[in-house]
């Protein structure tokens, strides 16, 4: 059974299917294939920094090294706060209603978008229906896969579709300087400034 998104306003859930969106579904894309001597496609791979491992794509996903050179399997590794304690991971919100919270367009410029979803409609509950047509943009908890944090949601529609934006907390670093700079304007009235056209 395909997993879905559920979400839940004014005690009413919606359920959607959904795809995520991508450069290469909205403009196509295009591959370069390095081939052998014997037109073989050619698989990348490089060599580990003390020459005596070749590592193939996809092989770091499943293990890394301590700093002892220990082969620690991607199972074996927890999630740490700040204080270097272990954290829970956070389960998967597919297929699990969440609340949605009706928030201004502004709450969006606080977060950065990392994936973008369309969705379709499965059961849609109508007051949801009207309050997106009409503009509105809800904010819920959403988490693909099981992880040691979950992403915040934006649900909006337009013209194009029903979508969700997956996003992360982002606050802007301000920079300014540790002292302003201040104009000084000297006389130069007494600069002589008649050009001597012999030097041309």
């Amino acid at each position: 059974m395909a997993r879905q998104i559920n979400v839940i306003r004014d005690g009413a859930e919606s359920i959607f299917d959904f795809k995520k969106v991508d450069r290469a579904k909205l403009y196509g894309k295009r591959k370069r294939v390095v081939l052998d001597e014997a037109g073989e496609s050619c698989v990348k791979a490089e060599l580990s920094e003390d020459g005596s491992s070749i590592i193939r794509s996809g092989m770091t996903m499943q293990a890394y090294f301590d700093p002892e050179g220990e082969w620690v399997e991607s199972s074996r590794m927890v999630g740490l706060d700040e204080e270097g304690k272990p954290v829970e991971k956070v389960p998967s919100t597919l297929g699990v209603g969440q609340e949605l919270e009706e928030v201004e367009p502004g709450a969006l410029s606080q977060n950065q978008t990392i994936a973008v979803y369309h969705l379709s409609p499965v059961d849609f509950d109508e007051g949801l229906k009207k309050k997106l047509d009409a503009g509105s943009i809800f904010r819920f908890l959403i988490n693909y896969r099981a992880d040691y944090s979950a992403e915040i949601g934006f649900l909006l529609s337009n013209d194009a579709g029903i979508f969700v934006l997956a996003t992360k907390s982002a606050t802007p670093e301000w920079c300014e300087l540790k002292s302003v700079a201040v104009e000084s304007f000297t006389d130069d009235s007494e600069v002589d400034d008649d050009l001597d056209f012999e030097m041309f």
